[in-house]
């Protein structure tokens, strides 16, 4: 059979996981060594060879397992600075290792290889900020990478006794996956291929809709065929052949005697003896001199024996493309096979030609390449080339994700699988075995315990907060007792005493948690117990003991785990419900980068307004913010409690996301602050992406429920274009923000459209809050009222001016260069008009230049205070807001309630605000002619114009004051509060039906 008429596929899978090994202490640990050496050595290089694949246009599909661990740790502030700060070292150490192999004949070109590769890597975790789940998830968007999840803490799922335990595990790593990437995973990667048919009704109501078993449980895995399961999810099967390639130990790619040799490194070659060599080596291993790996290794594999001979890079190249290059042939080979086979059996009227293609499915752990196996990205990048070179050729073969195959391609015979797993023997002879038998009983005895705690403590509104928090992190402490890294280690006997003391702490950590609780301990010492371990373990912060209650299924069908309602509770009962559990006034803690009076946008106004009617209505507010010259770093003003963080250096002095960092440090110690003077909050409240550190630190530190407003995006703000690395980071940041939030407030529909478009949020997650305006306070009309430059603009003296207003922050997509270009020819029918210009930004000079040739029909008056404003609006004739880009429009809203007259473009919030030629006007975007058609029509038709203010008056009045936007939002508070307490509203729903 010629290659032309093969067809099948090959699904690359590489599962990431490292234990949550995140430690509190001031000096770097072995165990956090093993989480830099794999984002160092395996994730920067694959993120660096699908970059290099995407720009060259190479076709590739991939399909890459992170679990909920690893996408902790790859989070985690605290350890991004320390990985950065190993990347340096790894950058100086490989300097001064050109320096100290120059000229070797053997070792230096291997010494400036090192040194390229760190810089290189450097760059790019500086480029990405650290954010390594971001680009994946840009990744994912590119249509190259599909992402799935694991179980939380990577148990060994066979293993587990109780039903509700191993549910807990499924359902808190969806819940992680959703959280860090914003949206459920399709399939999952059973840790060590750990299958139990137990699982079944778990994957279905949870929505995973494959996973890969061991080819000895999978019946068709040596025709290439997935099988169904009773859940109906589609069951892969790893491929023996295409696994023996890669991990045989005898004749395994990585085995190859001019590969790299892992075990020699200068860690533990160099200054054997002390001296000025171990001086030079002791900077790069651990704080107490024990020697570790450092990454430099000079040696190729050579042979079996300990002997070695010099590693040469550009040799071991080589052979990892040859090696490439039969992987690829050898899968193209194996597919001919698999075709053949079913055509011989279909021709003798055995089977018929089945409707789905084959699939080898190659799953391989991500830390192999390029940690275990240096050369391990050049050969998947030159496999990945070598399928794409085939296709060009004609051969019918491609590279696919599970996830596009099982969609494509679903198996319809049903099979059930065996329990198994793909380490030794094929169970679970790895993990349960002489030297680890006397874990699982342990295990078990806190599974048991944990479950009677969740059934007895079944309603949350009876136990204090502290109490919740206490059984949440017990549940914590089981799930991080039962990862099966523990076992694997005392399988290998490497760090067996570090494995140990892991199973036992945190078994006793939960022992300890529960029986402080049988004990009712007050609230004071269950603090100290709980506490310190949030601290220590700031791991899985939306876990919730009641998962562990038999009867706690948060499952339902086209919902998220964040949305704590089953799908059979109607709204009516839901508001009803919702309405029993309102609590008495909140305190409320918010955040945001700017309040009256620094105000550098509407932001500021909508922040201060939306507080003073939260305060008003009984609710005590407390707003975090920048502390600012003639400011006092705390006040009480109209009942909000405003702290100002104080800021060290200022935005002048370093780069603007700099200063943004610092000014959440300055934010999360306020916060600190506050906490440790006993003040405990119900919800947090973050306005833009601005404070998304301190927002985010702030969640998991106060396990409270965070609710954000995105007031716009930068991707609107810049009309679609994100060419800076400014521009591209702070879209990262909104997007994590999303991501991390509970839940979302926005303005307009519009808004929600673009936050849905942008950042794959459900719609359920948004809820559309418009902006209010306060009353409009009538000024007194005198210059003495106004500052110098609007005084001069108002009360020339000359004629009367027929005054047009803009006000708002003068930047590109506010649209004042097309409102000036108007103003050219609305002067040629009333030359009596005059343009005032009211704002700062950096738009500034250049608006002045456009408008030079107009004299003093233009003028510009600067930032301006609130009666200032008012005075505006109350001499203008109208106002026009010719947006581009108009996430609400504020400054419109002020217009209507002042009684004059609007133009505004047809866009965004506007278009929303204003009903043309109800109670205003509206104009297309960037369309001179017919802004000035509208211009002169208003001049023209006073009655109209009358007519136009009395509606928006009243649009205002029955829509826009802010009572009622008050009481929408405190609504989404309790309902945010409300789903946390009870969890998923399903013991609730279950006491309706029993009344």
């Amino acid at each position: 059979m010629s290659s032309s008429h093969v067809h099948g596929y090959v699904a690359l899978l590489l599962h990431a996981h490292i234990p949550y090994v995140r430690h509190d202490k001031d000096e770097i640990t072995l165990e956090e060594r093993w989480f830099f050496e794999a984002v160092v050595d395996s994730y920067l290089p694959l993120i660096e060879m699908m970059d290099r694949l995407q720009e060259e246009r190479v076709s590739f599909q991939l399909t890459l397992s992170l679990s909920p661990p690893l996408l902790a740790m790859l989070a985690d502030s605290h350890l991004q600075m320390r990985l950065r700060q190993h990347l340096v070292a790894l950058c100086e150490l490989s300097q001064r290792e050109v320096i100290r192999l120059w000229g070797h004949q053997d070792f230096s070109p291997t010494a400036r290889l090192y040194a390229d590769h760190y810089h290189r890597l450097l760059v790019i975790y500086d480029r990405l900020r650290g954010d390594l789940i971001g680009k994946f998830r840009s990744l994912r968007s590119a249509g190259c990478l599909e992402l799935i999840t694991c179980a939380a803490t990577h148990a060994f799922l066979p293993l587990v006794k109780n039903d509700v335990v191993l549910r807990a595990q499924l359902e808190a790593a969806v819940q992680e996956f959703r959280r860090h990437l914003g949206s459920a995973p399709a399939g999952i990667w059973l840790p060590e291929c750990g299958y139990t048919p137990a699982l079944e009704p778990h994957l279905q109501a949870l929505g995973l809709r494959y996973f890969v078993v061991d080819a000895h449980a999978h019946n068709a895995a040596d025709r290439g065929l997935p099988l169904r399961t009773s859940s109906g999810a589609c069951a892969f099967a790893r491929d023996l052949e295409a696994g023996a390639h890669v991990w045989s130990a005898e004749v395994g790619y990585p085995s190859d005697a001019d590969y790299r040799e892992y075990y020699r490194d200068i860690g533990y070659d160099l200054g054997q003896g002390g001296g000025a060599e171990w001086e030079y080596l002791k900077p790069y291993v651990l704080p107490d001199g024990a020697r570790i790996h450092t990454g430099f290794k000079y040696y190729r594999v050579t042979g079996a024996g300990d002997a070695k001979e010099p590693y040469h890079p550009a040799r071991a190249a080589q052979k990892a493309q040859q090696h490439a290059e039969h992987f690829v042939a050898s899968r193209v080979a194996q597919l001919e096979r698999l075709a053949r086979s079913r055509e011989a059996l279909a021709e003798a009227g055995r089977e018929a030609e089945p409707a789905q293609p084959p699939v080898i499915v190659c799953p391989y752990d991500a830390e192999l390449f390029g940690h275990w196996w240096y050369e391990g990205h050049q050969w998947l990048e030159a496999v990945l080339r070598g399928f794409a070179a085939a296709r060009a050729l004609g051969v019918v073969v491609d590279t696919t994700t599970l996830g596009a195959y099982a969609a494509a391609h679903a198996p319809t015979t049903e099979a059930e699988l065996p329990v198994s797993s793909w380490g030794r023997g094929g169970y679970a002879e790895v993990w349960l075995q002489p030297r680890s038998q006397w874990v699982h009983p342990q295990l078990h005895a806190a599974e048991d315990r944990l479950v009677l705690a969740a059934q007895k403590h079944a309603d949350p509104q009876l136990l204090s907060k502290m109490q919740q928090r206490a059984l949440n992190q017990a549940a914590r402490e089981l799930m991080l007792a039962q990862s099966s890294d523990w076992t694997f280690i005392l399988d290998a006997q490497t760090v067996t005493d570090y494995a140990i003391h892991r199973i036992e702490s945190h078994c006793a950590n939960l022992h300890h948690l529960l029986h402080a609780l049988d004990s009712a301990v007050a609230d004071r010492e269950l603090a100290e117990l709980v506490i310190p371990l949030e601290k220590k373990s700031p791991f899985l912060p939306e876990l919730h003991y009641r998962l562990f209650q038999p009867t706690a299924s948060i499952y339902a069908k086209n919902s998220t785990l964040g949305s704590p309602f089953s799908a059979s509770l109607s709204q009516p009962k839901l508001n009803s419900l919702a309405n029993k559990a309102a609590n008495p006034p909140l305190r409320i803690l918010m955040l945001a980068w700017e309040y009256p009076p620094h105000v550098i946008g509407g932001l500021a106004r909508a922040v201060c307004d939306l507080s003073k009617q939260l305060a008003a209505s009984g609710h005590e507010i407390h707003v975090i913010t920048c502390l600012t010259d003639s400011c006092l770093p705390y006040e009480r003003s109209e009942g909000v409690h405003i702290h100002r963080a104080n800021i060290l250096q200022s935005g002048e002095a370093i780069p603007f996301l700099d200063w943004v960092f610092q000014m959440n440090l300055a934010f999360t110690q306020t916060i600190a602050h506050l906490s440790e003077q006993g003040l405990r909050f119900d919800i947090l409240h973050a306005h833009d992406w601005l404070v998304y550190y301190a927002a985010n630190e702030s969640k998991q530190s106060l396990q409270i429920p965070l609710l954000a407003t995105i007031h716009a995006t930068e991707y609107g703000r810049n009309q679609g274009n994100l060419d800076t690395p400014v521009q591209q980071r702070i879209h990262i940041l909104e997007r994590k923000l999303t991501a991390v939030a509970d839940h979302l407030i926005v303005c307009s529909l519009f808004m929600q459209q673009e936050i849905q478009k942008l950042f794959e949020v459900p719609e359920h997650k948004i809820s559309v809050i418009p902006n209010g305006v306060m009353p409009f306070l009538i000024p007194v009309d005198s210059p003495k009222t106004a500052n110098s430059l609007l005084a001069s603009a108002l009360f020339d003296g000359h004629s009367p001016n027929k005054i047009i207003a803009f006000l708002g922050r003068l930047v590109y997509e506010k649209g004042v260069h097309i409102l000036i270009a108007a103003m050219r020819l609305v002067l040629k029918h009333f030359p009596q008009a005059k343009l005032v210009v009211a704002g700062a930004g950096p738009e500034l000079e250049r608006l002045q230049q456009l408008a030079a040739p107009l004299g003093d029909r233009v003028c510009f008056v600067g930032f301006l205070d609130e009666s200032d404003k008012n005075l505006l609006l109350h001499q203008a004739e109208l106002c026009v807001f010719p947006s581009l880009y108009e996430p609400f429009g504020l400054v419109a809203l002020e217009a209507m309630a002042s009684g004059t007259p609007l133009i505004v473009s047809d866009t965004g919030g506007l278009a929303e605000i204003v009903d043309h030629e109800v109670n205003g006007l509206q104009v297309p975007p960037d369309d001179i002619h017919a802004l000035a058609r509208q211009i002169d029509k208003l001049f023209q038709e006073p009655l109209f114009s009358s007519q136009l203010t009395k509606e928006a008056l009243s649009k205002v009045s029955a829509i826009f004051s802010w009572a009622p936007i008050g009481t929408l939002t405190i609504e989404a508070y309790n309902k945010l509060i409300f789903q946390q307490n009870r969890e998923s509203g399903i013991i609730l729903h279950q006491k309706e039906i029993i009344k």
